[in-house]
């Protein structure tokens, strides 16, 4: 089996790592998006890392407000879809079931930081809704999906769409 491919790449001056991975191709019907028969497709994941005080480069894990590692998204993951792509955006326990909707903004920031293809106002509007009532909805989704197809319907018709306009 081929091993991952990950790339680091220093962000912030030293404050964060971005490690970006390229993981080998999937059996077909393994994954969120995936079913039967679907093609075989490698999955891209990027996630930030605090950037570690430690003289030796080892990161430290009490780092940052808030949570364990001072973020709202653990990783995100580009997931092929037979409508577009999907991002597939896995929220820290911090995000998920602590955190106040006002930081939902810092949360976008980390999201358009792993993947800045994503800022858009209607890609927001979709993470917004996630925040504000998706993880109230359903609390142990694994993750919470960005689908690039959607309308561009604005906030208040998001929600109404349940965040899939």
């Amino acid at each position: 089996m081929t091993r991952p491919m990950t790339r680091m790449l220093a962000l912030c001056a030293g404050v964060a790592t971005l490690e970006l991975t390229l993981a080998p191709a999937v059996h077909a019907g393994t994954g969120p998006a995936n079913s039967p028969g679907d093609p075989v497709a490698p999955t891209f994941t990027a996630q930030v890392v605090p950037a570690s005080s430690d003289s030796n480069g080892s990161r430290a894990d009490n780092e940052g407000p808030g949570t364990e590692h001072g973020q709202h998204v653990e990783r995100v993951t580009w997931i092929p879809d037979p409508n577009g792509r999907r991002l597939a955006v896995y929220p820290t326990d911090y995000a998920r079931y602590e955190a106040p909707v006002s930081e939902w903004r810092d949360a976008w920031r980390e999201v358009i930081t792993l993947e800045p293809e994503v800022d858009h106002p209607y890609l927001r509007d979709q993470f917004r809704c996630h925040v504000e009532f998706a993880r109230i909805d359903e609390p142990h989704k694994p993750s919470w999906n960005l689908e690039m197809w959607r309308s561009d319907v604005g906030y208040r018709a998001t929600v109404l769409h349940r965040c899939n306009p």
